[in-house]
């Protein structure tokens, strides 16, 4: 009588919610029928039972407590809260068998779908059989996995997950099998799918191997849904430097790598750095530049004073080609600091300070100094504040996660240092519009419930220290803290002015390009980027769309027999709902689709509310993002809608699997990143994918202006410091205007004391930018054709620069106001001056000949198509410069 009693609330509770349900789902079926997006699959799928079926399978009651029910893979589980109808039409006995069809060598997907209408189930979990056909051929365990419950992360380590279903839900699990290349027959095996204090439930699976093998796993197809395993990819891991970089080498506590030199103290933090690059950022042995003016240090303060921390030897636990690991401990009576650090072959050195209380503790505070030299501060980027000349007065600031700020750079042309605090549990943020949705997580160290903060101001000798302070806390006996940090060490390379000169970049809004590779000839670019919303490339971050794929690769291979590379737009932040991997990617938590209002979110492009497919299919653990119709071309009526992809996730494996295979298959020419969540891990392994063959492939990184309350007052440079090793230009500035400060241009545009060279985007001053060897991009940001004639004319590809920042640049026109930067090639030179005021000026133009190399006996204004005059009788002495304009000069032996 009980049971029965049970039975009937427990379907009257479910049958409530499925009618909601119901109604949600046949709505939004037939929204998609509208679109014409609906398959067969599609439709058997949202056909959900009736409430008497659905109160009919609630009454069987299963011994295990839950049901289980075999699908294939082109039939999506899509809804938590709703059981389709072909599952409770199927019969009983069929509900735990799959049959299924594939392949030799395809690593073929398939589905377990839980409902559990009775009770929460706790802590899945699934063991497979080996599979064995007629003659006793194997396909082993070790084989087949199940995405939700276990995975490859993108450090390459093996990591497990914990799933867990509500009362009333469904959960999909998802299988792969990786069928060997010389399997053929039925294949059968077991699967047992368990949950902590329920009884298992037995699947049996057969699979029919036929055919001949297929070519990557299966992977040229979208809709077989093998890419699954790209989630799991190591791929471009490795303990080798990339180029141009060298090994990092370690003897006797001195680590040394392409352009520097580091000092481990006894403490394991740098107690000396520097860096081998002259003004204009080359590489050159006999120059030192200092950025340290002495030892960082670890400091914790009592209300009895300092705690007197006595040193260990410092251990270095791992030498490779691309790293240094060590470890050093200090020690007190109260205290126990242990520093754990490693250094990359690019510069980038991560540190993990842990601090553990041996007695109950009052503390004052726990602070990093930081002691720079005068020469290594003079530019400031970080904390709020724009990027440019470090001003005297003390900046003083305080941890607020409202804000996108967790960095601090400082530094010269050709010396700096980058810091980045955080805890054990830093989680990426969200970037763009999207930063409230995704805060950074408040370091219990360092941000001590904002009490922590950090502190510039002049020190003794013209040292400027940087102090990251903790403030007051109490430590009782055994606790401990974590005070991370990572250190990038600037510039991260030397300039690269000849790549600049001869990779020229086609970048087109329009939808159509059926133009571009006769536009990109005409302009005399050798590159085109292919932005998303094209007709060949119609879907956000997803390129290898299969209906798309053909025309992309046919654009491909047109543009490479004229000689032109193409990059895509590619990067993880973003991403179309019309990948084929959605619903399992939907099945994985907030794991790769970023957890959110849903339905409730407001964002700035989206102030009423998500696009109505959203609401209806998704509905709730979602960001939306990036969304648009095509009004024209081969996609016209349909739409590109996105979501908000989680960072670091195994997504990031599937990035890159993705680049590779289009490495491979379209010979893609590199990627353009536009505002990304990629992290220095994953893009090191990208330029380890884009360089395995040997070829030159580019990438190029782009941001939008993040420097307002919707992307947390961040400097859109900033956020991607520790991604430039990788990244062949920058594009920095939509929304940065010519208005810009010179000093604004040098370190949040320009690029260049980072070891980049960039282009213009809203800027679109072109004097002002070659001060820089900053052009417009063609045609997106404007017209940089006539320049390169003149670059090749000149070969500027063969040239040296000689910027305005540097005291020994030959040529200077009289007033701050009017920098000039020089180009030599030999025995001519190219000098630019532009006008920073809005007002004409007269320059003083000096020429120091002793400088330059050669005594000029011809200047002259090159005539410059749409930009300047020519005139070959030149007067220095009388020559005026209007207000945001300026003059090329061509000096001649």
């Amino acid at each position: 009588m009980m049971k029965t009693i049970f039975t009937v609330i427990v379907t009257c509770f479910i049958c409530t919610g499925w009618i909601q349900a119901q109604d949600e789902i046949t709505n939004a079926f037939d929204d998609l029928k509208r679109q014409g997006t609906v398959s067969e699959e599609d439709s058997e799928m949202r056909k959900a039972a009736s409430p008497d079926a659905l109160e009919k399978l609630i009454g069987e009651n299963p011994v295990a407590g839950y049901f289980c029910f075999t699908e294939d893979r082109m039939y999506d589980i899509r809804l938590k809260d709703a059981i389709p109808a072909r599952w409770i039409e199927r019969p009983v006995a069929s509900r735990t068998e799959f049959k299924g069809e594939c392949r030799p060598g395809e690593f073929y997907t398939w589905q377990i779908g839980l409902f559990s209408p009775y009770q929460d189930l706790n802590q899945l979990s699934i063991v497979f059989s080996d599979l064995k056909n007629e003659n006793g051929n194997r396909i082993p365990a070790s084989a087949l996995r199940c995405f939700n419950l276990e995975g490859i992360d993108t450090e390459g380590k093996p990591f497990k997950k914990m799933v867990d279903i509500s009362k009333g839900s469904v959960q999909a699990l998802w299988i792969g099998m990786d069928v060997p290349v010389a399997a053929t027959g039925l294949y059968k095996g077991k699967v047992l799918v368990k949950a902590m204090d329920a009884e298992p439930v037995q699947v049996d699976c057969s699979i029919e191997v036929a055919g001949p093998p297929i070519e990557n796993h299966g992977d040229n197809d979208g809709w077989r849904k093998t890419r699954l395993q790209w989630l799991d990819s190591g791929i471009g891991n490795a303990e080798e430097p990339t180029a141009p970089y060298i090994s990092v080498k370690e003897q006797k506590k001195r680590i040394s790598w392409l352009g520097g030199t580091l000092e481990i103290a006894r403490s394991g933090l740098p107690q000396m750095i520097t860096t081998n690059y002259d003004a204009n950022n080359r590489l050159d042995a006999s120059v030192a530049n200092k950025i340290l003016a002495g030892e960082m240090i670890f400091i914790i303060e009592t209300s009895a004073g300092e705690e007197v921390l006595k040193p260990g030897a410092v251990y270095v636990n791992k030498r490779t080609n691309a790293s240094v690991d060590w470890t050093a401990t200090q020690k007190s009576r109260n205290i126990e600091v242990t520093c754990s650090a490693s250094f990359g072959f690019d510069g980038l050195a991560d540190f993990k300070i842990r601090v553990k209380s041996l007695n109950d503790m009052q503390i004052e505070d726990i602070r990093l100094e930081v002691p720079y030299t005068e020469y290594a501060s003079k530019y400031m980027m970080g904390l709020g504040h724009k990027g440019g000349l470090r001003k005297d007065s003390i900046v003083d600031w305080q941890w607020n996660i409202d804000k996108h700020q967790d960095k601090i750079w400082m530094g010269n042309i050709n010396a700096g240092l980058n810091f980045c605090f955080k805890d054990e549990n830093y989680v990426r943020p969200l970037v763009n519009i999207y930063y409230s949705l995704g805060k950074l997580n408040l370091p219990d160290s360092w941000g001590n419930r904002n009490r922590g903060g950090i502190r510039i101001g002049k020190g003794q000798n013209g040292e400027v220290r940087l102090i990251a302070y903790s403030g007051e806390r109490t430590m009782a006996k055994g606790d401990i803290l974590h005070y991370n940090f990572s250190m990038l060490v600037t510039p991260v390379k030397p300039l690269n002015l000849h790549e600049l000169a001869t990779e020229r970049f086609y970048h087109s809004n329009s939808d159509l390009s059926s133009a571009y590779i006769e536009k990109a000839k005409e302009g005399g670019a050798n590159w085109i980027n292919i932005h998303h919303k094209k007709d060949v490339y119609p879907f956000i971050n997803y390129p290898y769309y299969d209906e798309a794929m053909p025309d992309l690769k046919r654009f491909i291979a047109d543009a490479n027999n004229e000689n032109i590379g193409v990059r895509l737009y590619y990067t993880t932040r973003e991403l179309t709902v019309k990948i084929p991997e959605l619903w399992a990617l939907r099945s994985l938590g907030g794991e790769v689709i970023h957890d959110g209002p849903g339905k409730d979110a407001r964002t700035l492009i989206h102030k009423e509310g998500p696009n109505e497919w959203l609401v209806k299919n998704l509905t709730t653990g979602f960001i939306p993002a990036w969304y648009n119709a095509f009004r024209e071309g081969k996609y016209a009526g349909d739409m590109d809608i996105s979501v908000i992809t989680t960072p670091d996730s195994r997504w990031n494996n599937y990035y890159l699997e993705g680049l590779d295979w289009m490495v491979k298959n379209i010979h893609l020419g590199g990627v353009y990143i536009d505002d990304s969540a990629l992290d220095h891990k994953t893009l090191q392994r990208a330029r380890r994918i884009l360089d395995a063959d040997g070829k030159h492939r580019l990438i190029d990184i782009h941001s939008w202006n993040h420097m307002n309350q919707h992307a947390g007052f961040a400097n859109s440079l900033h956020i991607y410091l520790e991604l430039l090793p990788y990244v062949n230009r920058t594009w920095i500035g939509e929304g940065f205007k010519e208005v810009n400060t010179l000093d604004f241009w040098l370190v949040e545009m320009s690029g260049i004391p980072f070891g980049l060279m960039s282009e213009m985007l809203d800027s679109r001053n072109q004097f002002r930018g070659m001060v820089f060897g900053m052009l417009s991009r063609l045609p997106w940001s404007g017209n940089p054709v006539p320049l390169w004639g003149l670059w090749d004319e000149f070969g500027m590809k063969d040239a040296v620069m000689k910027g305005f920042w540097d005291k020994a640049c030959p040529v200077s026109a009289g007033n701050p106001d009017l920098p000039a930067t020089v180009y030599i090639n030999g025995d001519k030179a190219l000098v630019a001056i532009a006008n920073w005021t809005d007002l004409p000026i007269a320059p003083q133009i000096t020429i120091h000949e002793e400088l330059l190399g050669f005594k000029p006996s011809k200047i002259t204004l090159p005539e410059i198509r749409e930009l300047q005059w020519g005139n070959e009788r030149v007067n220095l002495n009388r020559m005026e410069i209007m207000g945001r304009s300026g003059l090329i000069l061509l000096l001649e032996k």
